[in-house]
C-alpha cells in the first residue's frame, strides 16, 4: 500500500471511529487531523473539504450492507429465503454498528447536512431492495398479501428498531437512561435474542401455518 492511500485510509479510519463516539457533528478537520496525526494540509489534498470526506466515508461505511443485500437479492431462491437472508444482512450490520447509526440519527436531527443527505436518499437502496423481496415474495404465496410497506414497516419495528433503540440509549448514556438499560440488560442487542424476535417476525407474515 502507498504512503498516500495508507493515509487516505488512516484519515476514513480515524473519521469512523471519531463519528462513533461523538458523531459526525463532533468531527472537525483540526480534530479529526490531531487524532490522526497528520496535518490539515493532507487532508485537503486527499478529500478537498469537510463535506465531501463525511460523504466518502458514509458511502464507504454502508456500502458492505448494501452490497451483501444486493449479492443476496439477486441468487437463486426462493424469494422468502432471499428475504430471511436480507433480514440477517441487516440484522448483523445492525449489531455491529448499532451506536454510529445512532449518532447518524442525532446528527440528523441536529441538523448535519451530509447526515441527512445520506438518510434520505437510503429509501431507494436496501430498503428498496427489501421491499421487492417483499413483493415478491407475496407474488409467490409464501407471505401474507397486503400493502408491501406495511410488511416492511413491520419487519423494520420487529427487528430494526430494537438496535435503533439500544444504540440511542447507549449514546445517550446519561441518569435518565441508565436505568432503562438495567432494566433491559443486553436483550436488545443481544444476537440470539435479535434472532429470536426475526423469527417470529417472519412466521407472523407467513401464509399458511404459523410456526
Amino acid at each position: 500500500m502507498t504512503k498516500r492511500r495508507s493515509t487516505r485510509e488512516h484519515l476514513l479510519n480515524t473519521g469512523a471511529m471519531i463519528a462513533s463516539e461523538s458523531g459526525l457533528r463532533g468531527l472537525t478537520v483540526r480534530g479529526l487531523s490531531l487524532r490522526a496525526g497528520t496535518n490539515p494540509g493532507s487532508f485537503v489534498y486527499h478529500f478537498g473539504n469537510r463535506d465531501a470526506f463525511l460523504n466518502e466515508l458514509l458511502e464507504r461505511w454502508y456500502e458492505p450492507l448494501f452490497t451483501g443485500v444486493r449479492t443476496h437479492a439477486n441468487v437463486h431462491l426462493p424469494s422468502l429465503k432471499k428475504l430471511e437472508i436480507i433480514l440477517e444482512d441487516i440484522m448483523d450490520f445492525l449489531l455491529l454498528h448499532g451506536e454510529f447509526i445512532a449518532q447518524l440519527v442525532l446528527d440528523a436531527l441536529a441538523g448535519e447536512k451530509e447526515a441527512i443527505r445520506f438518510i434520505s436518499g437510503l429509501h431507494t437502496r436496501h430498503p428498496f431492495v427489501l421491499l421487492e423481496t417483499i413483493q415478491a415474495a407475496q407474488e409467490e404465496g409464501s407471505i401474507v398479501s397486503g400493502n408491501p410497506m406495511n410488511v416492511l414497516i413491520y419487519l423494520v419495528c420487529c427487528g430494526g428498531a430494537p438496535f435503533i433503540l439500544s444504540g440511542q440509549l447507549q449514546v445517550h448514556d446519561s441518569q435518565a437512561a441508565r436505568p432503562v438499560l438495567e432494566l433491559l440488560g443486553s436483550i436488545l442487542s443481544d444476537p440470539d435474542s435479535a434472532r429470536q424476535r426475526m423469527h417470529w417476525a417472519l412466521n407472523g407474515i407467513r401464509e399458511g401455518e404459523r410456526t
